[in-house]
């Protein structure tokens, strides 16, 4: 038999590790779950792209799934689609690890964090949080093989945590900001005028001449923080802070603010005293140097006077192999870059803060991965949506979370509360969702 791209875990190690990620869903009942028939399916041959089979749950653990049915990867299925025939440990493991994707990096190289780079993909896998929706399962299945009320046996499904966060990507209109979203709004101009959509064609039109010439102020701080407060939100904020001589790559695709400018620094003092967590946005080029991530790491510990322990890639740059063991090894403790650029929905099937797996130490990291399910752009950028299709759309993702107690972060770029972007509305429709839930 062929040797698999990445190495999988032992399955004692596998079901650890779940049983260790999925931990809030049994607190003091973690030996109920250890003793569930789960089939072991040894040392599996991992599929060249993810395939999903959808897995009709029993009478009694049909509300865990999404109609009825909980979607597991095809290696996880010893015979057919049967759940008790579901190794639902390596079924957890494969999503919430997005080993398919590892196995694809390992070849192809990293996608960073671009879906459409996966060829081949069952893309139902980004639809649900289903590794949350699998210890859902397990739990009502140790209620039934010990006869007890699930209520009564089980601590209440934990209250979702979703993190509103932001990545001061600017402060200011700069050129190479105006040069890449002009670019990119003529670029959707031209892709609706394509499909027949000619007003918002010439909307985005509109946009981009606006973008090229206009000059709005962008210090959108302060209305941010007002409307944050009005729903009882602290946010979380990721700041550039890179000294180095810009090259002509990074003056194009980082940030062009100074952090340590008197402006900024006063705005470090406002948002750490109105209580909102600080964190590390480091630069295009950083997600695979832990040299380059500590010094903007100290730069930013220096002008903000406090630790930092928190981040997020900017541009989304990812390896699985590389970014989480350059952050660990520089003190940062939790990250939240696992997401797509190009679409919501979850990367990992899973709402969940938990410590990712090691491919290249076969341990679990210690650094803790918050998973982001959505951003600003996703609504505006890549969907062409009305506001009202937005909102109903931002309730559907909210609601996954809301739904099995899940932890998860939203994006929110503090400048595209400009007029120049115009998505205030859809910032104000996350943040009732949010107080809603």
């Amino acid at each position: 038999m062929p040797a698999n791209i990445v190495a999988l875990p032992s399955q004692v190690a596998i079901k650890k590790h779940i049983i260790s990620a999925l931990r809030a869903y049994w607190l003091n009942q973690e030996k109920l779950i250890r003793q569930l028939p789960i089939v072991d399916i040894s040392e599996p041959l991992m599929n060249k792209t993810l395939k999903l089979y959808a897995v009709n749950l029993p009478d009694w653990g049909k509300s865990c799934g999404v109609n009825g049915a909980i979607l597991v990867p095809a290696e996880a299925c010893q015979k057919g689609d049967n759940w008790q025939q579901i190794d639902w440990w390596l079924a957890s493991f494969l999503m919430l690890e997005c080993w398919h994707e590892r196995c694809w990096e390992q070849q192809h190289g990293p996608i960073h964090s671009y879906s459409f780079r996966l060829k081949g993909w069952d893309t139902r896998v980004w639809d649900h949080a289903w590794v949350n929706r699998i210890g859902l399962f397990l739990r009502a299945w140790a209620a039934v093989m010990v006869e007890q009320k699930l209520d009564r046996l089980f601590d209440p499904i934990p209250a979702a945590r979703i993190v509103m966060t932001h990545d001061v990507d600017a402060v200011s209109k700069t050129l190479p900001i105006r040069i890449k979203q002009g670019i990119f709004n003529f670029f959707n101009s031209a892709r609706m005028f394509a499909e027949g959509n000619r007003t918002q064609a010439w909307n985005k039109l509109i946009t981009a001449k606006r973008f090229w010439f206009g000059s709005e102020n962008w210090w959108t701080f302060d209305k941010l923080l007002v409307e944050e407060s009005r729903f009882g939100i602290e946010a979380h904020f990721n700041f550039y802070a890179d000294v180095r001589k810009k090259t002509l790559t990074r003056w194009l695709l980082d940030p062009g603010y100074d952090v340590s400018d008197s402006k900024t620094r006063a705005l470090l003092s406002q948002i750490i005293k109105y209580g909102a967590e600080v964190g590390l946005h480091p630069t295009f080029d950083a997600w695979q140097s832990a040299e380059i991530m500590e010094q903007q790491k100290k730069e930013l510990e220096q002008v903000c006077g406090k630790t930092i322990t928190t981040c997020r890639q900017h541009w989304l740059k990812f390896s699985w192999q590389k970014t989480w063991a350059a952050q660990q090894s520089i003190g940062l403790m939790q990250d939240s870059t696992i997401m797509f650029n190009d679409r919501p929905g979850f990367r990992a099937a899973a709402c969940l803060k938990w410590h990712p797996w090691d491919q290249t130490k076969n341990r679990a990291h210690t650094i803790f991965e918050v998973p982001t399910m959505m951003m600003d752009s996703h609504f505006y950028d890549y969907k062409m949506f009305s506001d009202e299709q937005r909102s109903v759309e931002i309730e559907k993702w909210v609601n996954e979370p809301k739904l099995t107690g899940g932890e998860v972060a939203v994006l929110w770029h503090p400048h595209t509360l400009t007029n120049d972007y115009g998505w205030m509305p859809g910032f104000k429709n996350i943040l009732k969702a949010l107080n809603e839930r």
